[in-house]
């Protein structure tokens, strides 16, 4: 077994005698910090992160969550927070702060509104929004309601949404302005779509009397839905509720945060910042990534004075801010991914000296179970991956053998949770729930995460990745097995394997190595367009090896080791490599090949051809802006994703270029000179019209 060989020479070893107690602390810290040996209290836990947990800055009013707000309905709590403090934003949008006060009436009114779509009918209400206002009211209008919320992916395809809804078996659909004909597409006149601007006008605005108590599913999230296999989490009051306890106590949310909302709203992440901050009088800012792009994200964590930052590792190095270095922000959370020694670097350079990083560790289906404090002055090993910390209150962690046994200190093995706060399984599939759910007791129950990780002896935990080579990309599980079988089914594939590597630019990025027929003409277009009709495009492999054959074991198992890193060579393509033209074209043409690290890069060969996914298309659209002076969206890239087609837009720009003409009459001159002298002169011209 996988586990055996990894745990060699310690099966005949008994249960480690190291647990952690329950017992509580003087200090204030969650209770945690003692080992129980035999049955006796013999030390404390030594924290390689106390320096930066004290030294984190939190607003003043922080008050405790205490567990027995846990013993209610969600919305219960919001209403109390509502009237504390009526008049204090709730929600942060650019164009002004909705109050506590307004986003519950609001919600009131929502919630009165979807029961006359749905009666006294219980199913779940599936959710398929932007990052927005809506996004925020929705869910708690629903719980308000009575009934429980799905968010679901749109990046999904069709058929994996179809899957989906036909699992939910939802009692409605509320949909986002752009996705209002996919949505009645899915719904299929089963259930009724609700546009989520509907008037909620006419409707009374005072709090609903619904009977919902704290066992009461509050939301299914969906997760390893990339490959068409998706599992709804579904989760009660209650233990929402200790999970934003957990994030309460440990980070300080109180009145005078404001927690970013970053990522997509089908992203289960989202939960402890929407409701961490609705339940202690923060204000939450939604963000719509997807809309507006990396490109905008620096500057709108500063105008909309974020003091607590939520994202995945790959979001946060793309942060910059020359001006200020995000003053607001105090607390940094990464989840989701890996965070590695580069990150750090950034972190110490980009962010002012009070802030704070921590380093969290959860899943849907348990929420916050560890976190790792990093402050400017942490001393961390840079070849040793960064720790996901300590354990938080109630949230039990053990790292096991393929038997359920838990191993001594130091030792690789399978993470386990135990907790009665996990969640109450997967919806409708009591199978999946059986394999991963194990009761210990009336209460307490476990779940096995599929994830490996290793426990020092001071109970610090480093988290190794997937146990069954499931891998986060942008912070979310992709099963390269599930994509192996896809390529499988590719005609003219006869081999085909997935493995994840890290880019020049710290990325982690997947590529897919294929064994081809030599007479079947497979290129990588077709196999990224096949690819692209199953599964979701950002976890379509950026990069494609053809090999001869794959390198095996010396047991004839496929060698994942051996498998070369991808090359800077142009891929096979349909079309024949056509090189940049002009100094404009070369100037983007450098750009395409600096990020994507290929080279040649022909001006006709398309983005997605070369590997290209929306965190590449960021840096090049940045790039351009940088380097020409323009306001390129994100989008454009995607309309027309070609050099040839990027340089006709930039030599056509209105905003602060020359016109296409007078451009073309520059370039030619500067073809001239040599290269630092074109770089002055360009450099001046840009200036020029940018200053018109």
């Amino acid at each position: 077994m996988f586990m055996e060989r990894l745990t060699a020479g310690v099966h005949g070893a008994e249960p480690s005698a190291c647990q952690f107690s329950p017992i509580g602390s003087k200090y204030k810290f969650p209770s945690f910090l003692c080992w129980e040996i035999a049955g006796h209290l013999t030390m404390k836990l030594f924290l390689k992160d106390s320096a930066a947990r004290s030294n984190q800055r939190s607003p003043e009013a922080f008050v405790e969550f205490p567990v027995a707000e846990c013993q209610q309905p969600i919305h219960h709590r919001f209403e109390r927070q509502a009237i504390l403090y009526a008049d204090a934003p709730a929600v942060r949008l650019l164009s002004g702060d909705i109050t506590y006060a307004e986003l519950n009436a609001a919600a009131n009114q929502a919630a009165r509104m979807l029961l006359t779509k749905v009666g006294a009918d219980s199913r779940p209400i599936a959710l398929m929004l932007n990052q927005s206002y809506e996004s925020v009211l929705w869910p708690l209008a629903i719980l308000k309601a009575g009934l429980c919320y799905a968010p679901l992916d749109q990046r999904l395809p069709e058929h994996v949404l179809h899957a989906m809804v036909e699992n939910l078996g939802p009692g409605a659909l509320i949909a986002g302005t752009r996705y209002q004909d996919a949505s009645r597409n899915i719904a299929a006149n089963r259930f009724p779509v609700i546009d989520d601007y509907a008037s909620r006008d006419g409707f009374l605005s005072e709090n609903l009397d619904r009977p919902v108590t704290a066992d009461s599913v509050a939301y299914v999230f969906y997760t390893s839905g990339s490959t068409g296999m998706a599992k709804g989490v579904a989760d009660c009051h209650r233990n929402i509720l200790h999970n934003i306890l957990r994030y309460t106590n440990t980070l300080k949310f109180s009145r005078g945060d404001v927690l970013s909302l970053v990522q997509n709203p089908s992203f289960s992440g989202t939960v402890s910042s929407h409701f961490g901050a609705l339940l202690n009088g923060a204000a939450i800012a939604p963000f719509d990534l997807q809309g507006e792009g990396l490109e905008a994200l620096s500057q709108w964590l500063r105008r909309a004075r974020i003091t607590v930052f939520h994202g995945v590792p790959s979001i946060f190095r793309q942060l910059s801010d020359a001006v200020g270095r995000f003053p607001h922000i105090r607390l940094i959370r990464l989840e989701g991914d890996s965070v590695s020694a580069p990150d750090l670097r950034y972190f110490r350079t980009n962010f002012q000296d009070h802030c704070v990083l921590v380093n969290g560790l959860g899943a849907t289906e348990c929420g916050l179970v560890r976190q790792f404090f990093i402050d400017k002055n942490s001393n961390l090993d840079s070849t040793e991956a960064v720790p996901v910390g300590y354990p938080v209150q109630d949230m039990v962690v053990r790292i096991v053998d393929d038997y359920g046994r838990v191993l001594p200190s130091r030792s690789i093995g399978e993470i386990v949770v135990e907790s009665r706060f996990l969640a109450t399984g997967y919806w409708r599939n009591p199978v999946g729930t059986a394999e991963r759910f194990e009761a210990l007791d009336a209460d307490l129950r476990r779940y096995r995460t599929g994830d490996l990780g290793r426990m020092g002896e001071d109970g610090c935990l480093t988290h190794l990745g997937r146990v069954d080579r499931c891998i986060r990309i942008a912070g979310e599980f992709v099963d390269t097995v599930a994509i192996e079988r896809l390529l499988l089914d590719i005609p003219g594939i006869s081999q085909g394997v997935v493995r994840d590597f890290v880019d020049h630019l710290g990325e982690r990025r997947l590529c897919a190595y294929v064994v081809a027929d030599a007479e079947a003409g497979v290129t990588v277009n077709r196999l990224r367009e096949a690819l692209c009709e199953r599964i979701a495009r950002h976890i379509v492999p950026t990069a494609f090896v053809f090999l001869d054959a794959l390198p095996l074991t010396k047991d004839l198992k496929v060698d994942y080791q051996s498998l070369p890193q991808p090359g800077q060579q142009r891929p096979s393509l349909p079309n024949d490599y056509v090189a940049p033209q002009t100094v404009l074209e070369q100037r983007v043409a450098r750009i395409w090949s600096e990020v994507l690290e290929i080279d040649p890069v022909g001006v006709t060969d398309s983005f997605f051809d070369l590997g290209g996914d929306s965190l590449r298309a960021a840096r090049i659209v940045s790039r351009v802006v940088k380097q020409f002076q323009l306001q390129i969206p994100l989008k454009f890239l995607f309309q027309s994703p070609t050099i040839a087609a990027m340089a006709a837009v930039i030599a056509e720009n209105p905003l602060n270029q020359p016109g296409a003409k007078q451009l073309e009459s520059i370039l030619d001159e500067l073809e001239s000179v040599s290269n630092e002298e074109a770089q002055r002169r360009l450099n001046e011209v840009t200036s020029t019209f940018a200053k018109k």
